[in-house]
């Protein structure tokens, strides 16, 4: 039995080599004819790590000198196609080719299929699609390419690899989706180039607020970083080249806006949040910032630089005060900060008059050889200064908060001499009351503390809105007193009242008035032409009266 066994496998052997020695030919004799090394492999000669997948970011290490290549495999045809890298250390140059089968190869339907028959060595290469040489983000597009092999080589500059032999970074991007889920640069949309960066400069604490727009493109999916350098620092071309060479600010505090962020550090840094707005500390007067603005997608990490603005940040002038001469300047395009500066003519006491136009508040700082003075003022305000050396100066500062300047344009600045302009001594706290046992149908009683002899006017305006009486501010636009029109009031009379030694209030009875109405009620007080108002008040008048 076991002669039988050895003789059948010694006629297998035979028959086998028979066969190999006959030229069998087709597939199925391909393993026993070819040698090692070229046997066909799917995509030969490349690696897992030099293969480029949609949609995903991947970095790349350069060595200087040498040439490194990737591959990007199309599987569709008409599809679009984009490429992009990103140098993150320096200017690179780069190629993206396409690749041909062989011309003895056998066409089949799938192109890349018969791609992956061929060892990468094999094929063809075309004429190169694309090419550039420099240091910023970069991307090759072609809307409707061929499905297929492509292939990026990357190497680095000339003369940067003369000046530095350290490897260098990229980021290496693509896909065959449609392009409408990259961020676009704020530069070029619509084909004209526009402010894409808002500065607000707040100088009263050397600050800025800078504000842009929400990312056009997955603005729920984008976040933005903002690189800021000082001086003749260039911008950073790249997000990444921004992170080697700038201090990456990850902790912020977040300010009065849900979507402002505040950052109390220096200045100059990279800048990553996910609010549109950011307030920088710290700025130095008359220094040149320059700001970078990227978007980065959280989709696939991609970032973008869309915009480049530089700014001065100045340091205000003061404006000057002439003795006896108002000076009227608006706080809003001053960015709720004004500086003046008097000289006085004599050596006398000066007297510094302010008048906020509008109903908010403003904050006056008075400065000068001997003296520092600071006052919150409420309709009005007045500060004395001592008598100064020749050559000597003082120096005024008007800031008002962002939330003031919107009820706050302007303010209203006298310099004098003391005593030579005289203002009724109206108290800016001291808010008139209403006697409402007093009130009646179509008649009303209010009481104020006394300015002294003085002419008192009393204006009434007629409140349309019932409601209206309980959002009337109080404070007076001081500046719009000589302004106001007789047709804005129902009513107005005016007289005299001589100061006494008590301090009773002065009472005003304004009668004429129309059941269950609602009434404001502006008293102001008048002395040698010089007039200020008492903070306004609503009244009401009864609906129902017994006759």
């Amino acid at each position: 039995m076991l002669f039988v066994t050895r003789f059948i496998v010694i006629l297998t052997i035979l028959f086998c080599l028979k066969k190999c020695e006959s030229g069998v030919r087709g597939e199925d004799a391909i393993p026993f004819i070819q040698r090692k090394s070229d046997r066909p492999k799917l995509l030969h000669g490349i690696n897992k790590t030099d293969m480029l997948y949609p949609e995903y970011q991947i970095p790349a290490i350069l060595q200087p000198g040498n040439v490194s290549q990737f591959y990007y495999l199309n599987h569709r045809d008409g599809t679009p196609l984009t490429i992009l890298v990103t140098p993150c250390t320096g200017q690179i140059s780069w190629t993206v080719t396409s690749f041909e089968p062989p011309e003895d190869n056998n066409p089949t339907n799938d192109e890349t299929k018969s791609l992956s028959r061929w060892p990468v060595n094999a094929l063809i290469p075309g004429s190169p699609l694309f090419n550039y040489d420099g240091d910023e983000a970069q991307n090759f597009t072609i809307p409707r390419v061929r499905a297929g092999l492509y292939r990026l080589e990357i190497k680095t500059s000339l003369d940067t690899y003369k000046k530095d032999s350290t490897p260098k970074t990229v980021l290496l991007y693509a896909t065959s989706s449609a392009l409408d889920h990259l961020p676009i640069s704020y530069e070029n949309t619509k084909g004209k180039r526009h402010r894409a960066l808002r500065f607000q400069p707040r100088r009263n604490r050397r600050r800025l607020t800078v504000s842009w727009s929400k990312s056009q493109v997955d603005p729920h999916l984008s976040s933005y970083c903002l690189a800021v350098t000082s001086g003749s620092s260039i911008h950073p071309p790249t997000l990444c080249a921004a992170k080697n060479k700038l201090h990456n600010y990850s902790k912020q505090t977040k300010g009065s806006s849900s979507r402002e962020i505040q950052h109390r550090g220096p200045p100059e840094g990279l800048h990553c949040v996910h609010q549109t707005r950011i307030t920088l500390h710290g700025l130095k007067y008359n220094m040149t910032y320059n700001f970078t603005l990227y978007i980065v997608s959280m989709r696939n990490n991609v970032s973008i630089r869309v915009a480049t603005e530089s700014l001065k940040y100045r340091k205000p002038l003061a404006q000057v005060l002439q003795t006896g001469h108002y000076v009227t300047a608006n706080l809003r395009k001053n960015d709720g900060y004004l500086n003046f500066r008097y000289q006085p003519q004599h050596n006398n006491t000066t007297e510094f008059h302010v008048l906020p136009c509008g109903d908010g508040i403003v904050r006056a700082k008075l400065r000068g050889p001997g003296i520092n003075k600071k006052k919150e003022v409420i309709g009005h305000a007045l500060l004395r200064a001592p008598s100064l050396e020749p050559g000597k100066r003082y120096i005024l500062r008007i800031t008002a908060t962002p939330q003031e300047l919107n009820k706050i344009s302007s303010v209203k600045v006298l310099a004098t001499q003391e005593g030579s302009i005289t203002y009724p001594e109206v108290p800016s706290k001291s808010y008139p009351r209403e006697y409402r046992s007093l009130r009646k149908c179509h008649e009303v009683t209010v009481g104020v503390e006394s300015a002294g002899t003085a002419k008192y006017c009393i204006l009434v305006r007629e409140l349309r809105d019932t409601t209206s009486i309980n959002s009337l501010t109080s404070i007076p636009d001081q500046c719009g007193l000589h302004r106001r029109r007789r047709s804005e009031y129902t009513s107005e009379r005016c007289e005299e009242h001589i100061s006494t030694q008590d301090k009773r209030a002065l009472t005003f009875t304004i009668n004429k008035l129309q059941p269950g109405k609602s009434y404001s009620i502006q008293i102001t007080a008048q002395v040698n032409g010089q007039s200020l108002s008492y903070p306004l008040i609503g009244v009401r008048t009864k609906k129902n009266c017994q006759t």
